[in-house]
């Protein structure tokens, strides 16, 4: 963001990414991506629950990408963050890349071992390319990733105190063919802008030569598990 807190678009594509849907080479020469939520003064004000919206942005917060939720006003209200959703992910001229999509769960800590969440990624919108599923564990946040196929490519842990205030939240991702940990997701301490606002910031980190599909189900993970953790419960 410049002096004034506002996001800086990102001028133009990196090179050499060719074969991509229209809008996605932006995330195809980036090992990190920042996501910030919008703050909605009217929903600070009247405690109405409205859509989220995001801006996506590269490691120096230029914005390259916009995500806009689409979820009717009953359902919101009703439903609280434990609502189906749908995500719409745009690159800066609102063009459709990525559509997230998350059914109806029970946010019940004795229903998580029977009834856990998951979301479909879909890029271009309408076409899967892979998914999310949230494992049980009776104490950490755990959710594993997988392909179009239903093969799982990604873990997804967090930590024990996951809900600590005044402190960032560490994710780590872990690729599972390998073994090890490639990347992070890490919700970062608001401040006032949580506090008051209830808005949440976040960032992802993960290989630069990683395949621009897998960046982009790290990238809706990270929806996932801000609804799933970090949102305020209003009702």
């Amino acid at each position: 963001m410049d002096s004034s807190g506002v996001a800086v678009q990102m001028q133009g594509p990196p090179p050499n990414a060719q074969g991509l849907p229209p809008g996605l080479q932006y995330l195809a020469g980036l090992n990190e991506i920042n996501i910030h939520q919008h703050l909605d003064i009217l929903e600070v004000a009247t405690g109405f629950e409205r859509n989220n919206k995001y801006k996506i942005c590269n490691n120096q917060d230029q914005q390259f990408m916009y995500a806009k939720e689409d979820t009717d006003c009953c359902t919101r209200q009703l439903c609280g963050p434990g609502r189906p959703f749908t995500m719409n992910i745009t690159d800066n001229n609102f063009q459709p890349l990525i559509s997230l999509y998350r059914p109806l769960r029970c946010q019940a800590s004795f229903m998580w071992c029977c009834y856990l969440q998951e979301m479909d990624i879909m890029s271009p919108p309408g076409l899967s390319v892979g998914g999310i599923k949230q494992l049980w564990t009776p104490w950490k946040p755990k959710f594993q990733v997988h392909d179009a196929q239903q093969t799982p490519l990604f873990e997804i842990e967090g930590e024990c105190c996951f809900c600590c205030p005044c402190t960032d939240i560490m994710f780590t991702v872990t690729d599972i063919a390998k073994g090890q940990q490639i990347g992070e997701i890490i919700k970062h301490w608001g401040g006032c802008r949580e506090i008051f606002g209830g808005v949440n910031d976040f960032k992802v980190t993960f290989p630069m030569e990683m395949d621009t599909m897998q960046k982009a189900l790290l990238l809706g993970a990270t929806f996932l598990i801000d609804f799933n953790y970090f949102e305020p419960k209003k009702n």
